[in-house]
């Protein structure tokens, strides 16, 4: 048995971790750091801390380095925000030079041009005015330049084109967007838990998690979300609706990426190939839950018991049967359970499925 330096507890050797030794070098740091504790090695005194001090000690760093960048963040959604709208218009000036005219849509309407305005300030950026407005959908747009550039939509043209994979797009910016899932570049970087993204408004976006603030609430269960849209998929769990209907099967989703995700198992394509049995799949992420079964190896390991997994969210999954944690909870009697689908499962002995 191995004595915690933190909380002078026993645990057994294998679940204890060494502070010098510790593949994370950040560890000893940690205790200096939040604890204000000197340690040193051969000053005579325990060595190691448990696994639940060292899990302490990483949310307390966490927390602290969340509360040292906090301020800087709560500027930059501000500044990033309005970096974004200007970085799309910029873009837009760069595709004026290489696109072709568009067509006037309104022969009898002299507002709407068939030539842009790069030269257009921007410093309507900063005030909530949109005082070009289209003739069609009656959308209201800042800038005239931003007007002309909707206007594609209505005429149905779509000249950039992708090389690889022949799909089309309206705008040469959406084209730049696009070739990144080809590529898998990323380029935009998360600086707390260093998860990247493809756009600058979705680092935006994602840096709110990191905040803990939620302002959008449910009047009906009091939950509350970081994001609206997420205030607005949560509502249907409470009326019911699900807007997005399959054509052949007339199967409904409440998301539409889960309708397009469905409508491939109408598809006789399976894209996704093992290379060891060649059997193939509608989605990657079968084809990844199926690999395992040709991998025996199991190398995410719980340091409590020794038990071995092969898949890291299994491992995870794994330890909530020690830390007796139970994330999901039922909104109509709250009762918890440690998966989602165990709370899938339950919800439908409330509706009498």
């Amino acid at each position: 048995m191995m004595e915690c330096r933190l909380c002078l507890g026993s645990a057994p050797a294998e679940t204890s971790v060494s502070i010098f030794n510790d593949p994370h070098p950040e560890l000893e740091q940690c205790i200096r750091t939040c604890c204000q504790i000197q340690v040193n090695r051969d000053d005579g005194l325990p060595d190691t801390v448990c696994l639940s001090c060292k899990t302490h000690l990483e949310l307390l760093m966490s927390f602290r380095k969340a509360c040292f960048r906090s301020n800087e963040t709560s500027q930059l959604r501000l500044d990033d925000c309005l970096k974004i709208k200007t970085e799309e218009v910029l873009l837009e000036d760069i595709i004026w030079d290489d696109e072709p005219s568009l067509p006037t849509i309104h022969q009898n309407n002299s507002e709407i041009c068939s030539k842009p305005f790069p030269n257009e300030s921007k410093l309507v950026l900063h005030t909530k005015e949109k005082p070009f407005q289209c003739d069609i959908c009656m959308k209201s747009f800042t800038h005239k330049s931003t007007l002309w550039s909707h206007n594609k939509l209505h005429t149905g043209v779509k000249p950039h084109k992708c090389d690889t994979c022949l799909k089309s797009f309206i705008h040469k910016y959406d084209l730049m967007l696009h070739l990144r899932s080809h590529t898998g570049e990323k380029p935009y970087k998360c600086e707390i838990c260093f998860k990247s993204f493809t756009r600058k408004s979705c680092l935006w976006s994602h840096n709110k998690s990191h905040t803990g603030i939620r302002p959008h609430k449910c009047d009906t269960c009091l939950k509350s979300f970081i994001h609206k849209y997420e205030l607005v998929l949560h509502l249907r769990s409470h009326t019911g609706e699900k807007p997005y209907k399959c054509e052949i099967c007339l199967k409904s989703f409440t998301q539409k990426s889960n309708l397009e995700s469905h409508k491939k198992s109408h598809s006789v394509l399976k894209p996704h190939k093992c290379d060891v049995c060649l059997q193939t799949f509608i989605k990657k992420n079968a084809l990844w839950y199926h690999l395992r079964f040709h991998t025996p190896e199991k190398s995410y390991k719980c340091e409590i018991c020794l038990k071995s997994f092969t898949r890291k969210y299994e491992l995870s999954l794994h330890l909530r049967s020690h830390t007796g944690v139970k994330p999901f909870k039922c909104e109509i009697c709250l009762k918890s359970f440690t998966q989602k689908s165990s709370l899938m499962a339950h919800k439908k002995l409330h509706i009498g499925i």
